[in-house]
């Protein structure tokens, strides 16, 4: 079902044991009040507000998002283009596609900056000479700001060199106006005591799927009604995340109950995977991700398949293959996760995903396309549903990790490539994380 090698062979002793009483000592001492693993806040939380707290500082783009929408809108009267190459990370390369179920199809991907013709308009992360050199041959540029991408917005020389502009360049040089997608340049909400060096879980596809998403909304309406206002559309769907996102913290006692059988598989020797087929941006942000765990999607499935753990995180709510992904991971043993909607448009899935699940988490998107109403188009566009199920699976990973430290079994987790020190972090870390197997 699964395939891939533990390089390291048989697991060895967790990183930092359990510490047991010494014979005929007691288990309370003066100091036990002191004792907070260095937090008293669970992870899940602390992701959950950080994502929060992207989202709030993002409502203050939106005039911004209005002027910018506003001239995309022309540009596109006028018979020129409006390029978007603002995507860089993981997920974002599948959830900004110009072909994603629900997008209005009016932005464009691009491979390459020569193709921009005098008179486009340009959303991008890239911050180097080709730019540059589109701007200065009449490309309207709009910067967004990412963590991956060095600029003048984090400390001098926090960027490795192999995500830095050799040119020295910085985003006010290339560009006309920069937008903020106000995810942290460490990438990671999280604040572990016992893994100090960086910030676990990454959160920068919600800064630059929320943008995305505003961007669009605002621009389609505009198109389909040139006396629509300068901000409308941008501000409802921000309004319909942000009120999902806290909906989604109804989630929490289920997450820590699931995090929890998780920690007990894992640390008897089973392993974790992540299946996403219909939108697989979703299992590529757990996989190999910078601030992300190093276990997810690593191993051998069949060496213990009875402890294994398999998170399927869908936007549908009953795609045949994740369904029998589900289904043959269950029948050997595995605890299966599911992340859906429970119906689309108001149907119900009948023998659904959540049916071959033992805990299953609604992303409270049912849309099949989107959660906007443009005049003049026969489905509504912009949906939320990646942010959601992202937002859960990272919440899950963020207290997977909790369960784990306070039973004194410490994960290994990536450091960001684009971070000075980042390679060869995890270079250094990888023979660890084989032996210890998470």
């Amino acid at each position: 079902m699964f395939a891939g090698g533990l390089a390291g062979g048989d697991l060895c002793e967790p990183r930092s044991a359990e510490a047991a009483p010494s014979p005929g000592s007691k288990s309370a001492s003066k100091w036990d009040h002191e004792y907070t693993f260095g937090h008293t806040r669970l992870f899940m939380d602390e992701y959950h507000s950080g994502i929060l707290g992207i989202l709030s500082r993002i409502a203050g783009e939106t005039e911004l998002v209005g002027e910018l929408t506003s001239r995309a809108a022309k540009v596109v009267r006028s018979g020129h283009d409006v390029w978007t190459s603002m995507s860089e990370g993981h997920m974002p390369h599948w959830e900004q596609r110009a072909d994603r179920r629900g997008g209005p199809g009016i932005m464009k991907d691009h491979s390459s900056f020569e193709q921009l013709k005098k008179g486009d308009m340009l959303f991008t992360n890239h911050c180097n000479k080709q730019v540059l050199a589109a701007r200065e041959r009449g490309i309207y540029v709009v910067s967004v700001t990412v963590s991956y991408i060095d600029n003048e917005f984090r400390p001098e020389g926090f960027t490795d060199e192999s995500h830095s502009n050799p040119d020295g360049l910085k985003l006010k040089d290339i560009s006309n106006v920069i937008l903020h997608s106000h995810t942290p340049y460490t990438q990671g909400l999280v604040h572990a005591p016992e893994i100090p060096e960086f910030t676990l879980c990454p959160s920068s596809q919600t800064g630059l799927g929320a943008l995305h998403w505003m961007l669009n909304a605002e621009l389609a309406n505009k198109l389909s009604n040139p006396k629509a206002k300068a901000v409308d559309k941008s501000v409802e769907y921000l309004r319909v995340l942000t009120d999902r996102v806290r909906r989604i913290g109804e989630h929490r006692g289920r997450i820590r109950e699931t995090a929890v059988t998780m920690a007990h598989r894992i640390r008897r020797g089973g392993r974790w995977f992540v299946k996403s087929l219909e939108h697989k941006g979703l299992s590529s942000e757990l996989t190999h991700v910078a601030s992300g765990a190093m276990i997810v999607n690593s191993g051998d499935w069949k060496a213990k398949p009875d402890k294994n753990v398999l998170l399927v995180s869908a936007i549908s709510p009953a795609i045949p293959a994740e369904m029998q992904a589900a289904k043959s991971a269950r029948t050997e043993g595995a605890f299966v996760i599911g992340i859906a909607p429970t119906a689309t448009d108001g149907k119900p899935a009948r023998n659904g995903l959540f049916d071959h699940c033992d805990a299953a988490f609604d992303n409270l998107s049912p849309e099949r396309h989107g959660v906007i109403r443009v005049p003049g188009r026969e489905s509504a566009i912009c949906p939320t549903s990646g942010l959601t199920t992202n937002l859960i699976q990272q919440m899950l990973c963020a207290q997977w990790t909790d369960e784990m430290v306070r039973r004194g079994s410490v994960p290994y987790f990536f450091m960001g490539g684009y971070q000075q020190g980042g390679s060869e972090y995890n270079a250094a870390m990888k023979i660890h994380f084989d032996r210890q197997g998470f």
